[in-house]
């Protein structure tokens, strides 16, 4: 007992001393000081880790309903008469179904990201947005709708983000409450219950209201700083891209375009930014290719082009090239801010989620020439930069030394023993 004292008090008195801001920000909730959790640092982490960790791992699902509906609008563009056909209708209903049920994605994510159930969360979140309810909420004239007494608002919630996220959290923190006051023989019939019916009248009376609110505001708010700054923001954004990556924080962007691509229904700045990022990664390495007189570095960054331009692949050319000889990052940030910058102001707008490469254009649709060209632009710039600036041809000699020399040195692998 008293070891086990001794080891709680250390734990105690180690998790109240003084930490730096980044020991702050990559120690567990539980050893930070007071200071440390009221700190808008901290706070900003949190919640740029909890939006990105709960929005990546849907994003296969809604590439793929995106460019189903890329797949779709060329079909029908080549031959108009399918698109009065049952296959086109349920083939729509697919694609449709990744974006309209993107609230329980959403939930689910969020649940595996804290560690909750996710079923609680994607229950509430299905509920907001049940045929019933859409029912309520097309009604002419509406009727007002109370859940124990408290207005409920009547509004859509499919496809929305927001309120899922917030919905998620208030489930976790709401189960975990419950798992630690009710007693553990009754814990499997009220926990989840209770979880659930009071994160859905949380929700329906104010989570689901406010995040609807959040998410319009910062749609307008992001219309109104395009509508300043026009073919400009999506030219910063696409040269600064490389760092955003560098330090994670790009994913973050991913709830507002699918917000955008719901309202007003087009994305002018991120989507353009995210594609043209990549193809700037995929020119440097291209003119880093052309500048190199080191055969195997050659074919290395020949590689890492292919894999930006055509798989939207990049981390293979920050990390490999760009990033490693630092000047060709120069061709990455100017090529791809002209690009952005073309693309702005010839108006390409993407529709539809898809994939980061030059696969993905399609989801530009009719403004699919003004993304192209700015494709173009994107990877000649970047590329005669990357090659006009050079690099230090002595890094890359030294690195290839260094990378022939460790497999020189791997222990050769015992014989195989032989059956007689």
């Amino acid at each position: 007992m008293a070891d086990e004292e001794k080891r709680t008090q250390a734990e105690d008195s180690s998790s109240e001393a003084p930490m730096g801001a980044e020991a702050a920000a990559s120690a567990p909730a539980n050893q930070l000081t007071l200071a440390q959790r009221l700190d808008p640092r901290h706070w900003g982490k949190t919640l740029l880790d909890y939006v990105s960790g709960s929005v990546t791992p849907m994003l296969p699902g809604i590439i793929s309903a995106g460019m189903i509906k890329v797949f779709l609008l060329l079909a029908t563009v080549a031959v108009p008469a399918w698109e009065q056909t049952p296959t086109y209708t349920l083939l729509a209903i697919l694609a449709d179904a990744g974006f309209y049920f993107l609230p329980i994605w959403v939930a689910w994510g969020a649940a595996q990201k804290l560690g909750a159930t996710p079923l609680y969360a994607m229950l509430v979140a299905a509920a907001i947005f049940a045929p019933d309810f859409i029912a309520l909420v097309e009604a002419t004239p509406q009727v007002s709708q109370d859940l124990f007494g408290l207005p409920v608002m009547l509004a859509s919630y499919g496809s929305s983000l927001l309120p899922a996220l917030l919905l998620s959290y208030a489930a976790f923190r709401i189960e975990r409450l419950l798992d630690r006051i009710i007693p553990g023989v009754i814990k499997p019939v009220f926990v989840g219950s209770l979880t659930v019916l009071l994160t859905y009248t949380l929700t329906m009376v104010a989570l689901a209201p406010i995040g609807t609110w959040l998410g319009n505001g910062i749609v307008g708010v992001i219309m109104a700083v395009h509508g300043v700054l026009g073919p400009i923001a999506p030219a910063i954004l696409t040269g600064v891209m490389p760092f955003l990556i560098m330090f994670g924080v790009h994913m973050a962007f991913v709830p507002f375009m699918i917000q955008l691509l719901e309202t007003p229904g087009y994305d002018a700045i991120f989507r353009p930014a995210f594609i043209l990022h990549n193809m700037a990664e995929g020119g440097a390495c291209l003119g880093v290719a052309l500048r190199t007189k080191n055969a195997e570095f050659k074919a290395e960054a020949i590689s890492c082009a292919v894999s930006a331009i055509f798989a939207g692949v990049t981390e293979p050319a920050l990390y490999g090239v760009t990033f490693r000889l630092r000047k060709p990052l120069i061709g990455t940030c100017v090529g791809g801010a002209a690009g952005g910058l073309v693309a702005g102001l010839l108006g390409a707008r993407g529709y539809v989620m898809g994939f980061s490469s030059i696969f993905g254009l399609p989801v530009f649709q009719e403004t699919i020439g003004a993304a192209a060209i700015g494709v173009a632009v994107t990877i000649l710039v970047s590329a005669a930069v990357a090659f006009v600036l050079g690099f230090d041809e002595d890094v890359v000699a030294r690195d290839m030394a260094a990378a022939n020399k460790d497999v020189e040195q791997l222990p050769a692998s015992e014989p195989v023993p032989q059956r007689e």
